[in-house]
């Protein structure tokens, strides 16, 4: 319930755009601030995520990807991010900046029935690696389903 409510907070009016084609499968991506599409993020300089085979991703992606899991967001965003009851987050984050996605975790959209999440604790630890993830699926660099880490640890 807390995941649908979090997808319906980030339900944002966008154009539907294509996506972008998965990286192939042996070449490992950093995908930098710069590069991750949000103005807003531009010239920090400082890796979003990086992934290798579309599945070994860093430990602060993998954090907010458990994250994902652990509050059953696909309930209402849907397993693939694709939207159900709640918005389409590889949508969503083509356009919400880092600071906006930050926001809408901290104060939800009652009115769209995400609820706030400042008051859980793995949310608010693990807030940058869920963006990192959900921008990563956005971007067609992270494939759905289960992740790992990139040194193979857990």
């Amino acid at each position: 319930m807390v995941c649908a409510l979090l997808t319906a907070a980030l339900v944002v009016n966008v154009a539907p755009a294509a996506e972008t084609p998965a990286q192939s499968g042996a070449a490992t991506k950093s995908t930098s601030a710069t590069n991750a599409g949000s103005s807003a993020e531009s010239g920090s300089g400082k890796d979003l995520y990086v992934v290798k085979d579309g599945n070994k991703v860093d430990a602060k992606t993998l954090a907010g990807w458990r994250t994902w899991r652990a509050l059953a967001c696909e309930r209402c965003h849907g397993a693939e991010q694709e939207g159900l009851v709640g918005p389409s987050l590889k949508e969503s984050l083509k356009v919400l900046t880092k600071e906006e996605f930050h926001e809408i975790m901290v104060k939800g959209r009652p009115e769209k029935g995400m609820p706030p999440f400042n008051t859980s604790k793995m949310v608010m630890e693990n807030w940058e690696g869920l963006y990192a993830y959900l921008k990563g699926r956005s971007n067609g660099d992270i494939e759905p389903g289960r992740l790992t880490a990139l040194d193979g640890g857990k």
